[in-house]
């Protein structure tokens, strides 16, 4: 894929995730959203049970594990459309994507530079701090430039370019 269209792919990502930005902010339940869904319907376990083709006790656990985050997805949406409701299901990232990416590949340069400063400092040919943000950003203007997925590899892109 080129670099435009990644960069656009990028954009439009971002721009879909933007509405679902404020969700992380807001907590679920005490007791999870099929449990506080249900009693605000004014529906008894054993009537959502046999909505869903579960036993009442089925219920306490799907409802036990929702609290306990380990539900699975199938198992929530069987219970929303036995709710009348629909489950939304997203990840949404704490920063936009670009500026994701833009910290990545910041994190990568500095890795990678720290590398090479380690064998100057061992020569005693130590740049200066200023000289070394200097380099930081032309590093990470250029991994951005060529943006590929080695910026997310442990040891950095310096190995494959």
């Amino acid at each position: 894929m080129t670099q435009e269209l990644k960069s656009l792919r990028l954009r439009q990502v971002d721009e879909t995730i933007k509405s679902w930005a404020e969700l992380p902010s807001r907590a679920a339940p005490k007791g999870g959203w099929v449990r506080t869904i249900r009693q605000a319907l004014g529906m008894s376990t054993s009537q959502l049970g046999r909505r869903m083709g579960l036993t009442r006790q089925g219920i306490a656990d799907l409802e036990r594990r929702e609290a306990q985050r380990a539900v699975t997805l199938a198992a929530l949406e069987k219970a929303a459309a036995a709710m009348s409701a629909e489950l939304v299901y997203a990840i949404v990232p704490r920063q936009s994507l670009a500026e994701t990416i833009r910290a990545q590949a910041r994190a990568t340069a500095d890795r990678q530079l720290k590398t090479v400063a380690h064998s100057m400092r061992l020569e005693a040919q130590d740049v200066s701090r200023g000289e070394y943000a200097n380099q930081l950003a032309e590093r990470q203007e250029k991994l951005l430039r060529n943006w590929s997925r080695h910026i997310w590899d442990d040891e950095g892109p310096s190995q494959r370019q």
